[in-house]
């Protein structure tokens, strides 16, 4: 099997943004997603562990995967500048290998590859 490098944009930030950020990342051409719970701490929070009634302060982890750097570069830099100066988040990219490269390619959305 081939290996091939991609980009994973990862998101950390709070739930209730959710929708809006996920709108964002896939007008800007990202073909998928997966969404994670996530609790922790951080430097300006202190200990946000999702434990709050009704999932008040609940935060979520978002990672893309692209087959472009440009892509992942603009999803970090416009999340940053859209969501970021007034809710909590975090966004940083990383160096992945991926097996199935077509399916993080344009063009690949709505496959039912996986359903049949």
């Amino acid at each position: 099997m081939e290996f091939h490098k991609a980009k994973q944009v990862v998101i950390v930030t709070e739930a209730s943004i959710l929708d809006d950020v996920i709108t964002t990342v896939t007008k800007l051409g990202a073909v998928g997603y997966t969404i994670q719970n996530a609790t922790g701490k951080a430097h300006r929070w202190g200990a946000r562990l999702g434990n709050y009634p009704g999932g008040l302060f609940d935060n979520v982890r978002i990672d893309v995967i692209t087959i472009s750097e440009e892509l992942a570069k603009t999803i970090a830099v416009e999340i940053m500048k859209q969501f970021f100066k007034n809710h909590a988040g975090i966004v940083y990219l990383l160096d992945v290998e991926i097996i199935r490269k077509e399916k993080f390619a344009a063009g690949h959305e709505g496959s039912s590859c996986c359903y049949t």
